[in-house]
């Protein structure tokens, strides 16, 4: 069980190490591993929840930053 928390632990610490142009491809990792969490009803940590919202909001943001104007 606590393994799985020491992965997303790891997996933060490599998305803030990583380059900002990288960061986003590290999303679908991290909501995976939260949906793994939480089907073996393991409880996510908050700043791992907080740290994949604020990568889906970067995503979201990106889009709209690539829209023609």
């Amino acid at each position: 069980m606590s393994d799985l928390i020491d992965q997303s632990l790891k997996l933060k610490r490599e998305i803030l190490d990583a380059d900002p142009d990288e960061r986003l491809s590290y999303e679908a990792p991290l909501g995976k591993l939260i949906a793994l969490m939480q089907e073996q009803d393991i409880s996510v940590p908050a700043e791992i929840r907080d740290l994949h919202e604020e990568l889906v909001n970067e995503m979201i943001e990106s889009q709209f930053n690539n829209m023609p104007v």
